[in-house]
């Protein structure tokens, strides 16, 4: 006798196995419900599929509606705002094709740099003097400066809209602006480089505003444009500094790439605005360091200098911008 017909009960528990094997070998009825389940199961597993593909199916509709939508706010900002038909500056409307968008009103209060400059920054000088009182004394590793626009009024307004108000598309005119002038100034460059944020900085803004500047003068120009400079540290902002402490707030805190493509080339380097000229000289020796020929910079806008008298510890007097 078997082990489990010897157990108390193993007489069942060999019919339960006989009646078993029997069901499966069944084509009755009970084979039709174990059918049945297995595509009661196969129900499950489409369910399932459909479930998946609905999921799907509704984040493409989402998607499509997000795109409506924002090309719904693009029709409404160019019917509020349409490109080269309104004023960058103002919003009225233009009454002819301008070299700029800007309206008669707002081009003649535009403080656009004309007549003899500064050497070093381009400042305009009133006088026959080579050098405005900022940059007399001032050594610069860099060729030299040159922007369309003085920092105040309009353009100050310009500046701060593009920086502070998101409003990219004025990259777009102070591109023209800037590209005009290194054409009229007979100024050189090989590669456009923009002065570099932090990370931090260009993720808390959503944009570097030298970059937007650079890629559009590049694209005018057609001058390629490299991120070739980096800024490694973050430093306190140039305006709570005064003299010799500009330069070392800025000292070392910029890294090169791409030696390989600097090494002999006329970089122009493109910045928003020139104030005391020592973030321009930092870029420059960065870049010469890491073979550029020559550096020159374009800007969109040169400070007017507020003048400063420091005595150093050496006991030299120097002259600087208070800005």
């Amino acid at each position: 006798m078997k082990d489990d017909e010897k157990r108390p009960g193993g007489e069942r528990y060999a019919e339960d196995a006989e009646a078993s094997a029997a069901r499966e070998k069944e084509p009755g009825e009970n084979g039709a419900e174990r059918a049945a389940e297995g595509e009661a199961r196969g129900g499950n597993g489409g369910r399932m599929a459909r479930a998946k593909g609905v999921v799907k199916e509704r984040g493409r509709l989402r998607e499509s509606v997000a795109a409506l939508v924002s090309r719904a706010g693009k029709a409404v900002r160019d019917a509020v705002y349409p490109e080269d038909i309104t004023c960058d500056v103002c919003g009225a409307e233009l009454v002819a094709r301008t070299r700029y968008n800007l309206c008669a009103a707002c081009t003649e209060e535009m403080p656009f740099i004309t007549g003899h400059r500064c050497l070093n920054c381009g400042l305009p000088v009133n006088d026959e003097a080579d050098w405005c009182m900022r940059c007399m004394n001032t050594e610069s590793v860099y060729l030299a400066n040159r922007s369309p626009l003085v920092y105040e009024g309009k353009a100050r307004s310009l500046v701060y809209a593009l920086k502070f108000g998101g409003r990219k598309y004025i990259a777009r005119l102070l591109g023209a602006m800037m590209s005009d002038t290194f054409l009229s100034c007979g100024m050189e460059g090989e590669i456009i480089v923009p002065v570099p944020m932090t990370e931090k900085d260009e993720k808390k803004r959503g944009f570097n505003q030298s970059e937007l500047l650079a890629r559009d003068i590049g694209e005018r120009l057609n001058i390629p444009v490299l991120p070739a400079l980096s800024k490694t540290k973050d430093t306190a902002p140039q305006k709570e500094l005064s003299g010799r402490a500009r330069r070392e707030n800025v000292k070392g805190c910029f890294s090169a790439a791409y030696a390989e493509y600097l090494a002999g080339r006329r970089i122009l380097l493109v910045d928003d605005v020139f104030t005391t000229g020592a973030t321009a000289n930092e870029c420059a020796r960065t870049l010469l360091s890491a073979g550029a020929a020559s550096v020159s910079v374009l800007t969109a806008a040169v400070t007017k200098p507020r003048l400063a008298v420091e005595k150093g510890e050496d006991g030299a007097v120097e002259v600087f911008d208070d800005l």
